[in-house]
């Protein structure tokens, strides 16, 4: 398990490496697909599906302000509902500071609101949500692309609850 992260970690810092992806001043779009993993109490849900859109805009060299919503729709339950009807799902928007270390890599710590509703729930709640996320964005010649690892969580019946996303988007400028 162990090489595993060292590749991650490798493979990670040689694309940080191949070219620099600078950023430009103006705003940054981002529309891709997500695959979410329920880490702690979601229901039986494990996996979700789904999409996002997030944008961006540098305020220094190293800072940029940022806002992200997405929808992940989640599946691969392990339980039996009635009628056979899953319908667990969360709606974050967020907003945050991306910090770029490389020129085409980042972290961020975001804050929002999480639109969200578990199986056993009889209708969709609001809560307060926060997250963070690490990616890269490829160089121009592999098509200007976002790769993005992120958790999100937030708190429902004084519990809290959560999950990791793996998102590959399209960067429009």
């Amino acid at each position: 398990m162990a090489n595993c992260y060292r590749l991650t970690f490798l493979a990670l810092l040689l694309f940080a490496k191949t070219g620099t992806a600078q950023i430009k001043p103006g705003p940054i779009f981002r529309l891709g697909a997500t695959v979410s993993f329920g880490l702690s109490h979601l229901t039986s849900n494990t996996v979700g599906i789904g999409g996002l859109v997030g944008a961006e805009k540098m305020i220094t060299k190293y800072f940029a302000a940022e806002t992200e919503a997405s929808y992940n729709y989640f599946t691969g339950d392990k339980a039996i509902y009635v009628d056979s009807k899953n319908k667990s799902y969360a709606i974050p928007l967020l907003a945050g500071i991306k910090a770029y270390p490389l020129s085409n890599v980042y972290a961020s710590l975001r804050t929002g609101a999480v639109y969200f509703l578990l199986n056993d729930m009889s209708s969709p709640r609001v809560r307060l949500g926060y997250g963070l996320a690490g990616g890269i964005n490829l160089p121009q010649k592999t098509n200007r692309l976002n790769v993005q690892v992120a958790y999100t969580g937030f708190q429902y019946d004084g519990i809290s609850r959560g999950y990791a996303t793996l998102a590959v988007a399209i960067i429009i400028k």
